[in-house]
């Protein structure tokens, strides 16, 4: 299961319009391989053997969430300078976060899975000045349930660069080389839920010179 980045909308046409035929990247059929799967910019899926639903969202207006003096009303896709449509990019970005916002916490109130997968393009710590609100969501342990979030951009694979959402667990999962290295922890995590539907995860990392050039 996927969902945009910020690099996927510098050429996709999608940002320039809501009509999902528009859209290189959207794949409603899950039997379709040569694709990831993802319907929508944001949706959810109940996978009731696992006692599990997926939650993926479209967060690309935080892009500079890094800068935490941002307020949510500053937030801006800066991205759209190289799209064919700035303005409309901005229009469809700020859209589609809400709707983004809007589906979380929709299912959060009315989910009944034991576990929530949620997880979008961003780490964690990109939503602490502008949306303080949805780390507190994050941290919930309502129902009893549990919540593992997953977030990329940075290219590293950590839980110690992310803003904690204890007792609920998150990963920065964006390692693999590729445009850069903020890291030498390259690689992937590891997902198992248990027969009492806990979740365990874990990080499977490379010889850093396999992913980063000049990083011996």
């Amino acid at each position: 299961y996927s969902v945009y980045g910020n690099h996927d909308y510098h050429i996709d046409p999608c940002i320039c319009s809501d009509d999902l035929s528009q859209c290189a990247q959207i794949n409603a059929d899950e039997s379709n391989l040569d694709y990831f799967a993802m319907p929508n910019f944001t949706y959810s899926k109940e996978i009731p053997e696992l006692g599990l639903e997926i939650i993926a969202m479209d967060t690309n207006l935080f892009m500079e969430g890094w800068n935490h003096s941002l307020t949510r009303a500053d937030h801006s896709f800066a991205d759209c300078v190289w799209s064919q449509c700035p303005d409309a990019c901005h229009q469809h970005a700020a859209k589609r976060t809400d709707a983004s916002f809007d589906l979380f916490y929709d299912r959060m109130e009315k989910s009944k899975a034991h576990n929530l997968l949620v997880f979008s393009h961003y780490p964690t710590d990109y939503f602490e000045g502008g949306a303080p609100e949805f780390l507190d969501a994050l941290r919930s342990r309502e129902h009893g349930r549990n919540i593992t979030y997953f977030g990329g951009h940075r290219h590293s694979v950590d839980q110690e660069s992310t803003s904690s959402i204890a007792p609920n667990e998150n990963w920065l999962v964006g390692g693999g080389g590729g445009w850069s290295c903020d890291g030498e922890a390259q690689g992937f995590v590891v997902g198992q839920v248990m027969r009492d539907y806990s979740v365990r995860t874990w990080p499977v990392l490379v010889d850093t010179p396999k992913c980063c050039k000049g990083m011996e």
